[in-house]
């Protein structure tokens, strides 16, 4: 019996790139204090999903535009920033206008 073939890099793993390392970052190091922030964020923000800068791009998270679960028809709010801080402020202000709704 022939076996079949997959996506490319299925059964291949000279070609799979692991998204993240199996060693975590070093504390004191740029990737340890990016994990540092954004486990600081989440315990304030539970209801929002962030993604960490990347090649000196910028923090971005979203959460749902109001305070019920999010569902696919649901209109999401956006916010970027250059800093985690500068996130957790923007993040914060979205928070109020949605608890005020």
């Amino acid at each position: 019996m022939e076996r079949g073939s997959g996506p490319p890099g299925q059964n291949d793993e000279r070609e799979l790139t692991p998204l993240i390392s199996r060693t975590p970052p070093e504390p004191g190091t740029e990737a340890g204090e990016v994990i540092t922030e954004v486990i600081a964020l989440y315990p304030e923000f539970p209801a929002w999903a962030v993604w960490l800068p990347w090649r000196g791009g910028c923090w971005t998270a979203v959460r749902p535009a109001a305070s019920r679960a999010p569902g696919p028809d649901m209109p999401m709010v956006w916010v970027h920033a250059a800093t985690a801080a500068e996130l957790g402020m923007r993040m914060r202000g979205v928070d109020a206008q949605v608890a005020g709704l």
